[in-house]
């Protein structure tokens, strides 16, 4: 009878424990997911201040590349366009301008449009003193211009999108217009050129600025995604290069309060 009493006692007690290590389980696993991410998150949202370009402001669209010139990618995607005759925007570091001057006088052999991207995509640049960002952008422009001296560059793009008004203004001192994006495959986390292709040829509409990138990192899959790009969109679109003639012409003001932000991270996202 002791016996008994004492199994269903051990019984009893299995149970308990196993409930109360269920709940535990279940009210932990949410509480350790938060804390330790798989993956940490790519970017923020971030409000795009008035005076920042999000389209073209006409039927055109736009194609933009960041974080070169780069020796593997960017003699890459030159080959694209020339190819199909499209001309596009490259915003260039300082960093990597300086590098490879060739490469910034190819881009601008070809025909197409500069932009300036930091000295070496500067996350955090828009929490630095007025001085720091114009020094910021100065050097970077004269690394470009060291290599191609007669090139406009009418356009700058924060790295991130991370934006503050102060950059914008910054930049418009120094006679360039603040330049965000309206289509974003996000390619910087190096997804399939298949990926690229559905989300670009999907979210393109005319007016759009389109972000891709030929640096900072491998971009096998852009330069893949963009040769079977460029055919399918010139059947729909007239691609261009922004214009150094008149920046600033097109949407100004975020479509909405805020946007996800795009660009490759170092460390975070660019």
């Amino acid at each position: 009878m002791r016996r008994s009493s004492a199994l269903r006692a051990t019984a009893v007690l299995t149970v308990v424990l196993a409930v109360l290590l269920s709940g535990a389980y279940l009210i932990g696993r949410p509480l350790l997911r938060h804390a330790s991410p798989a993956h940490p998150p790519s970017a923020s949202a971030s409000p795009v201040p008035n005076g920042v370009q999000m389209t073209t402001g006409s039927a055109q669209v736009a194609l933009t590349f960041n974080d070169g010139p780069d020796p593997t990618w960017t003699p890459l995607v030159l080959k694209a366009l020339r190819q199909y005759h499209v001309k596009a925007t490259f915003c260039l570091t300082g960093k990597h301008a300086e590098a490879y001057p060739e490469l910034v006088r190819a881009i601008v052999a070809d025909g197409h449009t500069l932009c300036n991207h930091t000295w070496n995509e500067d996350l955090g640049l828009g929490s630095q003193s007025r001085q720091d960002i114009e020094g910021n952008l100065l050097r970077t422009s004269q690394a470009i211009h060291a290599a191609a001296p007669r090139a406009p560059i009418k356009y700058f793009r924060q790295p991130g999108g991370n934006w503050t008004p102060q950059l914008v203004d910054v930049a418009e001192d120094l006679g360039m217009t603040g330049l965000h994006w309206a289509v974003d495959p996000r390619d910087w986390e190096e997804p399939a050129a298949d990926t690229i292709i559905a989300i670009v040829s999907r979210d393109t509409s005319a007016g759009s600025i389109v972000l891709l990138h030929d640096g900072g990192g491998d971009r096998q899959n852009t330069v893949t995604a963009l040769v079977a790009l460029l055919p399918d969109l010139r059947s729909r679109f007239q691609l261009g290069a922004l214009s150094v003639d008149a920046p600033g012409t097109g949407q100004t003001r975020a479509p909405s309060p805020v946007l996800q932000q795009g660009g490759q991270p170092q460390g975070a996202p660019r």
